[in-house]
């Protein structure tokens, strides 16, 4: 029993679009070492109680803290934040770490980043694939296209570049937990998948049945823009499941023709091109904003941005 409690428990809070469904599905449920608790579980006890509702101690009963044997893993990439409304302006991530540190103040934690570019433009993707119609331009900077209050991110939420400035929240977990507890991972370490799980296993103390090296199911790939501009059209005929988007008329139960739509697309050949979608005004700006979050990252870490091609 002393032997268990010296394993910390372990959160995994994304970013989005760094394999987290990949861990939630294939990795964290083969840990021998760890019990997984499922995401609705993660969800009801830290991201459902609004601002000033949150209680630690219904936290640690939602999670059975009590009565388990064995430290527990959380993997929930909206800890960090929900990507398309900015992690509602900056603050659900830095929320998320404080409720984390009073329910699991020993926790060791997990970061995933990944390369602007790349992550930009999967988090446009999903949009497009999650019902958006907007064109990358305008969801990129929608406050440039509205009036009023919705010009204010604190008023209508919606993507922020500042969002994936990985420094700040690391460096907020830093403060709390302590930077020997929060370990970070670049996304492109995935692509050899035995060696990075050798390292999680070295570093969190978490041990796996041998399955979890052994599996090779990859996500799915992104439309390219011919397919995105397809499911764009179509998304045109529901109001779901965005919140910023245009729609003609909400057709009772197209969301079950859009699905069927979004998947026939991933299988036709060339519609999943990795052709680029981004306008040149968004790569540039992506160069300018990540350029001087990554180089106080590596104040931070020795990680090979460099040579992984982030922004610097």
């Amino acid at each position: 029993m002393s032997s268990q409690l010296q394993v910390a428990p372990i959160a995994h809070i994304g970013y989005h679009k760094t394999a987290t469904t990949w861990f939630q599905k294939h990795v964290w449920p083969l840990a021998v070492s760890h019990d997984f608790i499922d995401r609705k579980v993660t969800q009801r006890a830290f991201l459902n109680p609004p601002g000033l509702h949150f209680v630690a101690d219904e936290a640690r009963q939602m999670l059975g803290l009590d009565k388990r044997q064995r430290p527990i893993v959380l993997s929930e990439e909206n800890l960090s934040g929900y990507i398309h409304n900015g992690g509602m302006h900056g603050l659900i991530g830095a929320e998320m770490a404080r409720r984390l540190h009073l329910v699991l103040p020993d926790a060791k934690i997990v970061i995933f980043i990944r390369n602007q570019h790349d992550i930009v433009r999967a988090s446009y993707a999903q949009y497009v694939s999650g019902g958006g119609t907007f064109g990358a331009r305008r969801y990129f900077n929608t406050h440039d296209y509205v009036r009023g209050a919705l010009t204010r991110a604190y008023k209508a939420p919606a993507f922020e570049f500042e969002h994936f400035e990985f420094d700040r929240l690391i460096a907020c977990y830093d403060d709390l937990f302590g930077p020997e507890r929060v370990h970070v991972y670049p996304y492109e370490w995935l692509r050899d998948r035995t060696r990075l799980l050798a390292r999680l296993s070295e570093d969190l103390g978490v041990e796996f049945a041998s399955a979890a090296t052994a599996s090779t199911k990859t996500a799915n790939r992104s439309l390219g823009p011919l397919g995105l501009l397809i499911l764009r059209c179509v998304n045109l005929f529901t109001r779901q499941s965005v919140v910023n988007k245009s729609y003609l008329i909400d057709v009772p139960y197209w969301q079950g023709v859009r699905h069927a739509v979004k998947f026939m697309l991933g299988h036709v050949p060339g519609m999943a091109s990795r052709g680029e979608i981004l306008p040149r005004s968004v790569r540039e700006r992506i160069d300018a904003v990540y350029a001087p979050a990554n180089r106080r990252l590596l104040n931070l870490r020795d990680l090979p941005l460099e040579e992984l091609g982030y922004p610097l």
